[in-house]
């Protein structure tokens, strides 16, 4: 089993080709969007393929044993469609 760390935050670039009325998120909106990453990430998943678990500073930690460009693609999937990006292996 591997464990990948990552931390969601938002930033905002301006519009894209692929998103051309994106808008600047509240920072309510920003929050929401945050919270539904921790509450959203497991559907992204295939049934007891990880486990999550809430770190400090605003991290998820994952354990899977999928390889950790499929579980980096299935992170990304959720927030992208939240409006977010992550570092990854943050500090616990």
């Amino acid at each position: 089993m591997s464990i990948y760390i990552y931390q969601p935050y938002y930033r905002y670039d301006g519009v894209t080709r692929a998103q051309p009325f994106r808008e600047k998120l509240t920072q309510d909106d920003i929050e929401d969007n945050i919270e539904s990453f921790f509450s959203d990430i497991d559907r992204y998943f295939d049934a007891n393929t990880a486990t999550f678990r809430r770190l400090s500073g605003n991290c998820l930690e994952i354990t899977t044993d999928i390889s950790e460009t499929d579980c980096d693609d299935r992170v990304k999937f959720c927030l992208n469609n939240l409006d977010l990006y992550s570092h990854k292996n943050c500090k616990k």
